[in-house]
């Protein structure tokens, strides 16, 4: 009946409706079955119809669970997004032993895909299977000589996934004891990668995860054109190591990351990615544009560390034998990432002045850096020249996330005069609703060091967490959007420049 041209309306959005209703319940029960016989299901199933050939044990292979996306709760989200159509959205749980991809990227407890169920009918003797259309592939189905619109759930698979991982439940540990959580360090990404996509990589902040961005990257995926053109991934780390040192583990992911999906550097979506970093996060994304990182060393205190000839030339190519032999290169002396737009939602760029707070400084007594880190920190502070540190603990506070977060720290007055790479820069500012800036703060970070004297700036009524505010999600969007355009109209340019040089 759904491949009949001839069929009003209303009666096939009442035979959809229908259609949808039973297969979920199908789903529900063959989702039962399995559970009970210990199997993903006991019925024919075909992934995307290609060979015919029964998936039923590559399946049970790839996921360990699959899961209507209706039957999915939302906790962590704040609004649900669907495309309504045919078919039954689902959710395949894969966990961390079965993943394919692990050299660039981590998953601490597995990951999910998106598809849409649909039962077909393949002959008037043959038995009905079910066919599992994954939602990167197609968004439409033709049936007899209609084309249907698939049904999607952008939601239910953020929820799922960020309660797989569980990385939410550890932010606090990784402030703390950073080391307990160091294998949750690396990007993080939903979804396979996508060749045809631009990255757009998020950073998160202080005593944060990767989950903060749950409810914003949810809003920016019910854009259709977002969607399309774009692949979320983000940055997860411990936050009380100091985010210098967060910054090269940053920058070493991205490579590895190309390294992986691009080896030859031809993809040119990997040069226009989207970087974006909230509050301490957006440091870690600032500093790794500077193009002259080195002269942060400028700003080390002189009576802790001799310099001797290390800042002195230019090092974008040949960093100094010094920095090579003490571990120094992977901090100071590196090419900045290549990003086509950088977006800074309340960062400090000149510090946050409630890193003096006095509960604040107790609480950086209680941050236990990971040994390794400790070696990299003495390794600073002696610049390879054997001084004596009368005072090892007092100089591995000095080198907690905390302190660095302090407008006296030598990063933070270090940051602000160093160059930065040519590209469109936004920063997104809370004022918590008092629309009072330039004397604003969003509670944390007060405007005078959100605000930068270059790039474009939106202000919103929000606190800290301005990654949870609509109007952030909005302006977000906007600027992604403009993005698209700029680099529509520069491949338009060259096109037109390449025609020209044929003729």
């Amino acid at each position: 009946m759904l491949g009949q041209v001839d069929l009003p309306a209303e009666k096939r959005q009442e035979v959809i409706r229908c259609y949808n209703a039973d297969l979920l319940c199908l789903l529900r029960r063959l989702r039962h079955d399995a559970v009970r016989e210990g199997a993903i299901t006991p019925y024919p199933l075909f992934m995307d119809g290609a060979s015919g050939k029964n998936l039923c044990g590559k399946l049970a292979q790839t996921y360990d669970d699959i899961v209507p996306a209706a039957d999915v709760s939302l906790d962590m989200l704040k609004e649900r997004y669907l495309s309504p159509g045919l078919g039954v959205p689902i959710v395949g749980v894969i966990p961390h032993a079965k993943l394919r991809e692990r050299v660039a990227t981590f998953q601490a407890r597995g990951t999910v895909h998106t598809m849409t169920a649909l039962l077909e009918f393949r002959g008037t003797h043959a038995s009905p299977v079910i066919r599992f259309i994954p939602q990167q592939k197609a968004s439409r189905v033709r049936i007899g000589r209609m084309l249907y619109q698939l049904a999607e759930d952008y939601s239910a698979p953020i929820e799922l996934y960020w309660a797989l991982s569980g990385v939410d439940r550890d932010r606090f540990l990784g402030l703390l004891r950073p080391q307990n959580v160091r294998n949750q360090r690396g990007l993080v990404c939903m979804e396979p990668c996508d060749p045809d996509r631009i990255p757009v990589i998020f950073v998160h902040g202080l005593a944060s995860s990767a989950a903060t961005f749950a409810n914003l990257v949810n809003r920016l995926r019910s854009y259709p054109d977002l969607r399309k053109r774009y692949q979320f991934w983000y940055f997860n780390y411990p936050t009380g190591v100091a985010w210098t040192l967060s910054a090269a583990a940053y920058r070493k992911a991205l490579e590895e990351a190309r390294a992986e999906f691009d080896p030859n550097h031809r993809n040119a979506n990997w040069d226009h990615l989207v970087a974006v970093g909230h509050s301490m996060g957006g440091l870690i994304t600032h500093y790794s544009q500077c193009t002259e990182p080195w002269k942060l060393l400028e700003a080390v205190p002189r009576d802790r560390t001799l310099f001797g000839d290390l800042l002195h030339g230019r090092y974008t190519d040949a960093p100094p034998v010094a920095a090579r032999k003490n571990g120094l290169q992977d901090l100071f002396y590196f090419k900045p990432v290549k990003a086509g737009m950088v977006v800074y939602m309340a960062t400090p760029h000149k510090g946050a002045p409630i890193a003096r707070n006095r509960f604040v400084i107790m609480l950086t007594h209680l941050i236990y850096l990971p040994q390794s880190v400790i070696s990299e920190t003495l390794n600073v502070a002696t610049l390879q020249r054997d001084n004596v540190i009368t005072d090892p603990r007092r100089l591995t506070r000095w080198f907690t996330s905390i302190r660095q977060l302090s407008p006296d720290s030598y990063a933070i007055r270090g940051l602000a005069p160093l160059a930065v790479r040519d590209v469109p820069i936004h920063s997104i500012i809370g004022d918590r609703g008092r629309g009072n800036t330039p004397r604003s703060s969003d509670g944390v970070v007060p405007y005078w060091s959100s605000h930068l004297p270059f790039g474009t700036e939106t202000i919103v009524p929000a606190d800290h967490s301005v990654q949870d505010a609509q109007e952030t999600a909005d302006d977000l969007a906007r600027l992604l959007q403009d993005n698209l355009r700029r680099r529509r109209a520069s491949a338009m340019q060259e096109l037109r420049a390449r025609s020209k040089c044929s003729r």
